[in-house]
């Protein structure tokens, strides 16, 4: 008897289950039925298409192949008793009218703009009670269907009450060249020809908010064009080519004008007879850069903020020739060096006279090597700028970068360059009576590989910007970089940015990416002022470490002021890959003015990763926490 109970238990379940089931698919079978009438409708009123093949299916609906290559299987008229739909028509100002009541959104097209589609969907507010909800904006967002009373419409109704859908009647005439369909609301009659052979279908690539984005060197993406002729739209400075192939798949050649950001919409039409068929795709053009040096010579680039042209940096060194393998640079002037190529410097390389220094690696995707060899070897601001761009810089000596005492330099910027130290990035002999001023200092977009000792050795220390108390850095914006020691068993620690002395700084170090490199024992040291911020940083450590395992990130020297939001230097993150020893994250020094005298915050520490890459080898941390982290391309 427990038996048979529990089998009859069993099958009640099974019925249960099996009946749940048969109500998710009626229900999802609605929507599709409204849905796909709602995408007929719009093909009767865009009249940008034609139908190449239709079939009857053995429940009276029809499949029909349109002139794009999409499919509508199209149910007609009342599908059962109880099921409710909304009428549907267009008012005489072009809305859409759905269930009687008037909406805001256009049906037909106005001034070249197309109308929109209803989607609809179903909602279950009790078990077994569905409402429809409707969007306007391709599934982004849904409002309820409500009846002329304002009340919801429900999914099914008791009785005979129900509404049918929004397609009347839905057949090919009697000579079986058109294909009409008459809206249940209005009673309104489309027609849309029926003809084989004729096709106008865009393949569509991936799309980005909408767009096709086309690099400046041309693509391709495949169309099916049956017809007689192709007529072709594009927007002003574009290269469109395409070719009719009644047998066979073709493709759409796109070539954008030479700059980034151009939008349009590109439109084939193709006839056969009377009859035409079109489609569309909106495109973006993305710039590729092949060669800086073309690029300066054609009307400039940016290195940072600052438009590097021949009008602006006029002095194109070398008699115009790009720096080969095995060349060198000596002087001030624009230097372009071959992509790929490898130079060796080997003094001080100083910027002097009324000449900037500029160093740009021509191909943007094959960096050159410069490498500077001997105690004596680096390079040295003077009063002119000096700009580095896309360049791989090695360095075994003591600094790569000096800021000599009476230097007194405008802007100093590095851009997408990949650095390799032993020891500091960047150091000052300025003095209180011998000052050096750097009014603009940037750093972007860069990777900075330190060159540490294993970890069972001595941590050592590599300072990134290290001045004494005669240098002023009046803004330094240090953005989307990455800092990290040269393997995953190597750490270095150091005083990342250091200016000692009355001079004020805004500083601006956002989206970087620091991992094994420890801020000790003071991280930013400086008198902070003005608009500065410290956010959006991870900070990675994989070193079980005994010493130097304290990371300070702010030392705001007297004087210095503070946002108005804590989040200006509140908003970064950390994360330790080891337990024992790992490092602790503090915002700031011991030493250091704090927003108030009891604050003591650490940075928060994440119980996961945040990041999704870890490579050392290619110095690839890509991050996995939104907004935060470097995102180099």
């Amino acid at each position: 008897m427990v038996l048979s109970l529990g089998a009859c238990k069993t099958d009640d379940l099974e019925r249960d289950i099996d009946a749940l089931k048969d109500r998710v698919t009626a229900m999802e079978a609605k929507v599709d039925r409204l849905n796909e009438s709602m995408n007929m409708i719009r093909v009767a009123l865009d009249g940008n298409k034609t139908i190449q093949s239709y079939t009857e299916n053995e429940d009276g609906s029809y499949t029909l192949t349109l002139s794009d290559g999409n499919t509508i299987t199209l149910t007609q008229g009342k599908i059962g008793a109880t099921d409710v739909y909304q009428e549907v028509s267009i008012s005489t100002d072009g809305n859409w009218v759905i269930g009687g009541v008037e909406t805001e959104h256009r049906a037909l097209a106005v001034d070249g703009e197309p109308g929109v589609t209803p989607q609809f969907r179903l909602t279950m507010e009790s078990e077994g009670k569905y409402y429809w909800e409707v969007s306007y904006d391709d599934e982004l967002t849904w409002e309820e269907v409500k009846s002329q009373q304002g009340t919801r419409v429900y999914a099914s109704a008791s009785g005979s009450s129900s509404v049918a859908g929004p397609i009347a009647s839905a057949a090919p005439n009697a000579t079986g060249d058109k294909f009409e369909i008459t809206l249940t609301g209005s009673g309104t009659k489309y027609e849309i020809p029926i003809v084989s052979g004729l096709a106008c279908a865009i393949t569509e690539p991936a799309l980005e908010e909408g767009f096709w984005i086309v690099p400046t060197t041309g693509e391709t993406t495949s169309i099916d064009l049956k017809g007689e002729a192709v007529l072709i739209s594009a927007p002003e400075g574009w290269t469109v080519t395409a070719s009719i192939d009644n047998s066979n798949p073709t493709t759409l050649s796109v070539t954008p004008p030479n700059q980034d950001g151009a939008e349009g919409v590109i439109i084939l039409q193709v006839n056969k007879g009377v009859y035409w068929a079109i489609d569309q795709i909106k495109v973006r053009s993305k710039k590729v850069i092949t060669s800086w040096k073309a690029e300066y010579e054609q009307g400039g680039f940016y290195i940072g903020d600052e438009l590097v042209n021949s009008e602006t940096y006029p002095t194109l060194a070398n008699s115009g020739n790009l720096i080969e393998n095995g060349g060198t640079i000596t002087k001030s002037g624009v230097h372009f060096i071959k992509g790929g190529a490898t130079i060796t410097i080997s003094s001080i390389l100083e910027i002097s006279g009324n000449e900037a220094l500029v160093i740009v690696g021509d191909d943007p995707n094959n960096p050159p090597t410069v490498t500077f060899t001997g105690n004596n070897s680096y390079l040295r601001a003077g009063t002119q700028n000096l700009l580095c761009k896309n360049v791989k810089f090695v360095r075994d000596g003591m600094y790569l970068f000096h800021a000599n005492k009476g230097s007194n330099v405008n802007k100093v910027i590095f851009e997408q360059c990949k650095i390799e130290l032993k020891n500091n990035f960047a150091s000052s002999n300025a003095t209180a009576s011998e000052p050096s001023v750097i009014h603009d200092f940037q750093f972007l977009k860069n990777k900075v590989k330190f060159l540490g000792a294993l970890s069972s050795g001595d941590i050592p220390a590599c300072n990134f910007f290290y001045s004494t108390g005669g240098q002023t850095v009046g803004n330094a914006n240090i953005s989307n970089n990455i800092f990290y020691s040269q393997s995953e068993d190597t750490r270095v620690r150091g005083q990342f940015f250091v200016v000692i002395g009355t001079a004020e700084t805004t500083i601006k170090l956002e989206n970087n990416t620091f991992c094994n490199y420890i801020q000790n024992s003071q991280g930013i040291k400086a008198k902070l002022t003005g608009d500065w911020s410290v956010r959006y940083n991870i900070f990675y450590s994989n070193i079980s470490a005994t010493t130097y395992n304290t990371s300070y990130l702010i030392c705001a020297l007297e004087g210095s002021t503070f946002p108005a939001s804590n989040d200006a230097f509140e908003s970064n993150v950390a994360y330790n890959a080891v337990e024992e020893n790992a490092t602790a994250w503090n915002v700031f020094h011991g030493d250091s003015m704090k927003p108030s005298g009891d604050y003591n915050a650490k940075i928060p520490q994440e119980e996961e990763s945040p990041l999704q890459i870890v490579d050392w080898e290619k110095g690839e941390f890509v991050s996995l926490k939104a907004g935060y982290g470097a995102t180099i391309e």
